[in-house]
């Protein structure tokens, strides 16, 4: 049994002193006290694990005396004794937080048995809050790295999508590509261009929460996202292309703000590409590392379309342009072959809000 610190409060010195000796026999670090008052003063000054109380005791009661302590202590368990005790006081007891409740005098083996019992709760107490601490700690590490509801899934550990086979879905995807970037990195210092990239990053991550997406993975200068699987919208089409407006939005301004340190900023800008289609969303990787992402050829036309843009512009395909048309400005583009696919595509470009 670990050693532990325990108060005997109890008015009776001989009673005090046999269960002293018992617990000390047992390896403990125990103190006695001979009214609740002085058990209180002994607790501002030391930090108890467990404490026995005699109900009656004078001045301050022992059910009084164990709230008290309490308040010094707060994650003190309780042993309740008495030579009168009753129902009542025994489920008033337990109500107020007392582990055990026995009539006197205890017997030396009930005794040890019920200091066991309660010092093994506290540490079973101890062992939840510190588990729980660990679980934030890692939540908060694992949405650093990965979209807040990946990590919800991995750390949860029963979402039918951690199976590797993973799951073919329809998903909107968004992809937004700095333009130009390769060009301003040149001609910068290192720590700017990161500056930036995290200021930039931050909006992205921001307005996609916000439109109800989730944040995919960030790519050099790029960002990908989606919307539809994680987390459940009526259209996804109309949140990806509204999140889309606002980060155009909000690059702009983040343009600006730089362009005043310096005007290679001036040269930058952003295209985005949003496409729908049928996607594997699912874990992809080796048996050493895995990325819990999206595949399928319309995450490869978004970033294409996004490579296409001018800067400011965003471009999307035909099973996007059918959710949204009516709801944002569009104007169709000339259909073309986008560079590494076979077929052609009609593409639309949203027309961005003014002001």
């Amino acid at each position: 049994m670990q050693s532990r610190k325990i108060i005997v409060v109890d008015d009776e010195v001989m009673m005090a002193d046999v269960s002293r000796s018992i617990l000390t026999h047992a390896g403990h670090q125990v103190v006695c006290a001979y009214s609740g008052e002085q058990a209180v003063e002994l607790a501002m000054a030391s930090r108890f694990d467990l404490a026995i109380i005699d109900a009656m005791l004078p001045g301050m009661h022992g059910i009084e005396t164990f709230e008290a302590l309490s308040l010094t202590c707060p994650h003190l368990k309780g042993i309740l004794v008495s030579g009168d005790l009753t129902d009542v006081m025994a489920l008033e007891a337990m109500d107020k937080g007392f582990s055990r409740v026995f009539a006197k005098p205890v017997p030396s083996e009930d005794l040890l048995r019920a200091v066991q019992g309660a010092l093994a709760e506290s540490d079973l107490r101890e062992e939840n809050i510190c588990l729980k601490s660990q679980v934030l700690k890692m939540r908060a590490l694992f949405e650093r790295y990965m979209a807040p509801e990946v990590a919800a899934i991995l750390l949860n550990g029963q979402d039918p999508k951690l199976d590797v086979v993973g799951e073919v879905q329809e998903i909107t995807v968004l992809f937004a590509d700095i333009r130009n970037f390769t060009f301003l990195v040149q001609h910068l210092h290192l720590q700017d261009s990161q500056k930036f990239l995290t200021e930039f990053f931050d909006l992205v991550a921001d307005v996609i929460s916000l439109r109800q997406g989730t944040l995919d993975k960030f790519i050099g200068d790029a960002a990908l996202a989606i919307f539809g699987p994680l987390v459940l919208q009526d259209s996804p089409n109309q949140s990806a292309v509204f999140a889309a407006m606002e980060i155009q939005k909000g690059f702009e301004a983040l343009r600006v703000k730089w362009a005043l340190n310096s005007e290679l900023f001036m040269q930058i800008g952003l295209g985005i590409g949003i496409s729908r289609g049928n996607m594997y969303l699912g874990n992809v990787g080796s048996g050493r590392r895995l990325d819990y992402t999206v595949v399928g050829a319309d995450v490869n036309i978004a970033q294409r379309l996004a490579s296409d843009t001018v800067a400011g512009q965003i471009l999307v395909t035909d099973s996007v342009y059918r959710d949204v048309t009516g709801v944002v400005a569009v104007q169709e583009q000339k259909t073309k072959i986008l560079r590494g696919l076979e077929k052609t595509i009609r593409i639309y470009s949203i027309i961005p809000l003014v002001g």
